[in-house]
């Protein structure tokens, strides 16, 4: 890889020091993948047989981590192993294909770790964490498991997180910018410390990407994935809250011999305002939940008892569903458990821990046979739900109308909060659910 003072690339590299955390949101091309592997191989030259004040042993100690170990293979194997016989050759290094872990003889070694893993290892300790695609893992993830990983005194102490911004304001890579630009601040209000961000488009890398490539993939891609996937925007398609939510993916029938564990309902109260009420079947456990929208009951101009007579018929389509109605409005959760009898609650009405957790079963995964999925579906036959979900935007910052806020717009929202209601109430936020194993019944 070549560099110049111009590159983001040396921006990046200028920036890894130790007790650095330092983000990377390059648009595709960029080289992410290459840039992460460069720094093993320059650490491993620079520290292998090496000892550091007050370590006890030498060389340096780095982890890659991915969502899952098949993502690390396709990714890096092919091209590790080969920059590691030839280019790196003078390295040494020796890579156990099962394990995925490299060892120098100075001392060093790579370790590759999946977020499953990251959950169940408690003792392991190392120098730099190195995280690719990172909006694909949890940030509980990186805070309650990898964090904990580099206190030792004499660990070099980095974090090296890349990714595009597939989870839009709701992902690692945004958090990780936030912090390094004084936009979040840490518990005790102060900007965060040993923070960086390089920040690029794919159009920054003339060496890595051709620009006729580029103007073809943006005539041909929509406009939301074009932005998200080369220009690194976190507010890709005009500030939408759930950039990554695809009509041709996400909106789907649930297949025909699934079975449903239960069923959970969401409600959103309205009069002028649409009145929502949302069905979800829940097929699996744990983290492999798939969540399907089924139907939606999208209302105005009803009185409360007129909307209990509503979820009478709800109720008798899917009888014993967990009912997860806004709080705002306690008479009417009364006048519905009263009238039509369901389990209804108030749910919780957290609204940016919500977000996080809808944005969170939006995300599209990949399982180990290659087969793409998200958790949360949504019915063909929900229209409304499929249109906020395409409508339901931040605020636009009236003094610079190029500029998206952390706000979001108080409309297009009542099939959203629905949702948000149901989902977070019911399995508790990305959090709680990776970490737990949280699932239904």
């Amino acid at each position: 890889m070549q560099f110049s003072l111009e590159t983001p690339q040396f921006e990046a590299y200028k920036a890894l020091q130790p007790g650095m955390t330092v983000g990377i949101g390059w648009g595709r091309g960029g080289g992410k993948s290459q840039f992460i592997r460069l720094m093993w191989y320059l650490l491993v030259a620079q520290w292998d047989g090496h000892y550091r004040t007050g370590s006890p042993f030498p060389g340096v100690r780095i982890v890659l981590l991915m969502a899952d170990l098949n993502a690390a293979k396709r990714v890096h194997a092919s091209l590790f192993l080969s920059e590691l016989a030839n280019e790196w050759s003078m390295l040494r290094g020796k890579t156990d294909r099962t394990t995925w872990r490299t060892n120098f003889p100075g001392g060093s070694w790579i370790q590759w770790v999946s977020a499953a893993q990251a959950l169940s290892i408690k003792g392991l300790r190392c120098d730099i964490i190195c995280v690719d695609e990172c909006d694909q893992i949890d940030t509980s993830v990186i805070d309650a498991r990898c964090g904990p990983w580099l206190t030792e005194p004499h660990s070099l102490d980095i974090q090296l997180i890349a990714g595009t911004p597939e989870k839009g304001r709701y992902g690692l890579l945004y958090r990780t910018w936030a912090r390094a630009n004084g936009k979040l601040l840490d518990n005790d209000g102060h900007e965060f410390e040993r923070h960086a961000f390089s920040h690029a488009t794919s159009y920054e890398f003339p060496h890595f990407v051709s620009r006729k490539k580029l103007d073809k993939e943006r005539k041909e891609l929509t406009p939301q994935l074009f932005e998200r996937e080369y220009l690194c925007n976190w507010d890709a398609a005009e500030g939408l809250v759930y950039p990554h939510f695809r009509e041709d993916f996400h909106v789907r029938k649930p297949p025909p011999d699934i079975v449903w564990r239960e069923h959970i309902v969401g409600v959103d109260w309205g009069f002028e305002d649409p009145a929502v009420i949302n069905v979800y079947g829940l097929a699996g456990s744990g983290r492999d939940v798939t969540i399907h929208q089924l139907a939606e009951w999208y209302i105005v101009h009803k009185t409360d008892s007129q909307i209990a007579e509503i979820s009478i018929q709800v109720d008798t389509l899917y009888p014993g569903a967990r009912w997860y109605a806004d709080p705002s409005r306690p008479q009417s959760i009364a006048a519905v458990k009263h009238e039509a009898g369901v389990r209804i609650v108030q749910a919780d009405n957290s609204i940016e821990d919500g977000v996080a957790t809808v944005a969170d079963a939006l995300l599209v995964r990949e399982r180990d046979d290659g087969e793409r999925w998200a958790q949360l579906y949504i019915s063909p036959n929900c229209t409304n739900t499929i249109r906020e979900f395409s409508e339901y935007r931040r605020k636009r910052d009236p003094k610079n109308r190029e500029r998206v806020l952390d706000d979001i717009e108080d409309k297009n929202n009542h099939a959203m909060d629905a949702t948000r209601y149901a989902l977070f109430t019911h399995f508790g936020g990305p959090e709680r659910r990776l970490v737990t194993g949280y699932g239904v019944g």
